[in-house]
């Protein structure tokens, strides 16, 4: 038996759905859908039961004007992003923002500081508030909040990262292909010693990428090329200075570096030119993303060009129409990149000849950060 809340004494209180919730053990939103006819669907038979037998032996009334109010949903749809200072997410945001006003919504961006416990925290406080739907650009691989996501029966959809889940819809880029492109322009430049610099694999976009450099290397490795994976800690430009910092302090034999992305990148230019390396005289350099400015720099980076347009605009499409009709099939959208070829990266110098510059001494052998 479910003991009734007694706020005053003498006074039997009204129960709310925070009670029911609190006494189900789930959260208010899962609650509220459950008790509602329109929306109990979304959530298993099972915890259905529990909450509607906990409605009932708490005396429950749903009230019907509040929940029509928020079962017209609130017009918004929640954004979530891993790193808001991160300029790889401005055009996802603003394509995702574009694309639901087409149909009445309008978007709250959160910063999940690429945390799985924030994450979560922001998806139940996006729950509460009623959004209609989510796209989510910081799941990681395994990813619990997938599974809080389904719990809620909040349509979602990932974008850039994908969860792998047998029931999350993604919209990514085919980084694999992307990387294998990049070494093979690498090693048409002559390049045989290479290095990769990569963050941890908590992220389908690390793991492909790096499937990627391992695919694209494994056949040169056989005819005597040398390929080096070097683990970063973040993704941003401090790290790649730091990373490369440690590289050539380290000695490095490479001629080319391929960064995760272009942040890494820039961060290995800085240390480059501190310490009198040329690019790409010495050492090629590359990134991925594409991001704005990357054709500035000196050298101007090669790179890959990411579509973060292109993958708001389709994440947000896919979320409209789940929103409309949430029995659609699962959809993984794998989307094209393309090659920027820029001034980093240029035919490797042989050493020892009057146009190549001194080799950076070093040490052989993977390094990790």
């Amino acid at each position: 038996m479910i003991d009734i809340p007694q706020r005053h004494q003498g006074k039997r209180p009204r129960v709310t759905i925070v009670d029911v919730a609190n006494g189900a053990g789930v959260h208010v939103s899962t609650a509220s859908r459950a008790l509602n006819p329109g929306t109990s669907h979304r959530i298993s038979s099972k915890v259905v039961r529990k909450i509607e037998k906990v409605a009932e032996q708490l005396g429950y009334k749903r009230n019907t004007l509040a929940s029509s109010l928020r079962t017209q949903k609130t017009g918004t749809i929640g954004l979530i992003v891993p790193n808001l200072s991160d300029p790889l997410f401005s055009p996802i945001i603003a394509s995702v923002e574009e694309r639901v006003a087409e149909d009445g919504y309008v978007t709250f961006v959160a910063n999940s500081d690429y945390s799985p416990v924030k994450l979560r925290s922001i998806i139940e406080r996006m729950s509460s508030q009623f959004v209609a739907g989510l796209v989510v650009a910081s799941f990681e691989l395994n990813d619990p909040s997938v599974e809080l996501c389904l719990e809620l029966g909040i349509p979602t959809v990932a974008v850039l990262r994908d969860p792998r889940h047998p029931r999350m819809s993604s919209i990514s880029m085919d980084d694999v292909s992307g990387v294998q492109a990049l070494v093979e322009h690498i090693l048409d430049l002559g390049h045989r010693d290479i290095s990769y610099v990569t963050p941890p694999l908590a992220a389908s976009t690390a793991q492909n990428r790096l499937a990627g450099f391992n695919a694209a290397t494994r056949l040169a490795k056989a005819a005597g090329c040398r390929f080096d994976v070097v683990e970063a800690r973040a993704y941003d430009v401090a790290e790649g200075e730091r990373i490369m910092a440690h590289m050539l302090a380290s000695g490095l034999t490479s001629t080319a570096v391929l960064a995760f992305n272009d942040l890494l990148a820039v961060g290995c230019l800085v240390a480059l030119k501190s310490a009198g390396i040329s690019c790409p005289e010495q050492i090629s350099l590359t990134g991925v993303n594409d991001l704005p400015f990357m054709n500035m720099l000196s050298p101007p980076l090669t790179t890959l060009h990411t579509a973060g347009r292109d993958l708001g605009l389709e994440g947000a499409d896919l979320l409209m129409s789940l929103i409309k009709n949430l029995s659609q099939p699962i959809k993984r959208v794998l989307l094209t990149p393309h090659l920027v070829l820029r001034g980093s990266t240029g035919p490797v110098r042989k050493r020892g000849s009057d146009a190549d510059p001194s080799p950076v001494a070093v040490q052989s052998g993977a390094i990790t950060g």
